[in-house]
């Protein structure tokens, strides 16, 4: 079989089973094709160009790995421009100029390690994004065939590697614009102090026993009959990072103080 920088590691395990140990032997970051499940939701996802910079190697280490198995390198002009492809671009004007808290955060390095396949969890959390914010997904690899499908969707990505193991990968929509800083809702607000200013004014809902996303559903709704001039004091096991973007656009502030591990306490309000 012949094989190049975007040959899948798909590709190269069904060719010839015994790649899964002529890999992994380059080094410790492989190690994880033994493992059926990880093989499974890894190597359909990754090319030799993508396993080489996530393990921090060179694409010549597999050519020399597989090639006593039959592997033979394809005689391209495009592998050098291939290893170049990888850039430390700066990240785009739109992520610079976007505040935190408009930025959904999503970890899949757990669901990895375990062999489970996020990529519906994945596509639940880009259905959070709108033209005002932009999903960080946290993982060990390039999701590469993720960023080919929401391209064609109108995304566009941003791919930051901070180490061999940990990658940021960015997607907001192509018409995303970041609000004047005169619009944008405050969300650091003291806590007790709010809490004293609306005292006799609070409306109190905990949503630490249900399910997502029924915790964002049921704060929405009691966001609705709220009175002016009241506040929603809200009991959550976390920080609801994609509810944020959900009360900026219905004009809220938001004041968050953290009591525990599983504890958060918010206190929703709808600013003048």
């Amino acid at each position: 079989m012949e094989i190049a920088a975007n040959t899948k590691i798909s590709a190269i395990l069904k060719a010839n089973p015994a790649s899964i140990e002529a890999i992994a032997s380059i080094n410790r970051h492989f190690e994880k094709l033994r493992n059926p499940l990880l093989r499974k939701i890894l190597a359909p996802r990754v090319t030799i160009a993508d396993a080489a910079r996530i393990g921090g190697c060179t694409e010549e280490e597999f050519y020399k790995r597989l090639e006593p198995l039959g592997f033979t390198l394809k005689s391209t002009q495009t592998n050098a421009a291939q290893k170049q492809a990888v850039s430390t671009a700066e990240k785009p004007a739109y992520l610079k100029q976007l505040l935190q808290e408009s930025i959904l955060t999503l970890d899949v390095c757990e669901d990895i390690a375990t062999g489970n396949d996020p990529f519906l969890k994945i596509m639940n959390a880009v259905g959070q994004v709108n033209n005002t914010n932009a999903l960080l997904l946290i993982n060990t690899f390039e999701p590469t065939p993720l960023i080919s499908i929401l391209q064609k969707k109108g995304y566009t990505s941003f791919v930051e590697v901070l180490s061999p193991e940990l990658l940021h990968t960015y997607f907001w929509l192509e018409n995303a614009t970041v609000k004047a800083a005169a619009d944008t809702r405050p969300i650091k607000k003291d806590f007790d102090v709010m809490v004293n200013d609306y005292e006799g004014r609070l409306r109190y809902l905990d949503v630490r026993h249900l399910e997502m996303p029924q915790p964002m559903i049921a704060i929405l709704g009691e966001l609705e009959t709220l009175p002016a001039g009241e506040a929603l004091h809200v009991t959550h096991r976390k920080v609801p990072q994609f509810l944020l973007p959900k009360l900026q656009e219905r004009g809220c502030g938001i004041a968050i103080k953290e009591i525990g591990p599983h504890e958060v306490h918010l206190l929703i309000y709808k600013e003048n």
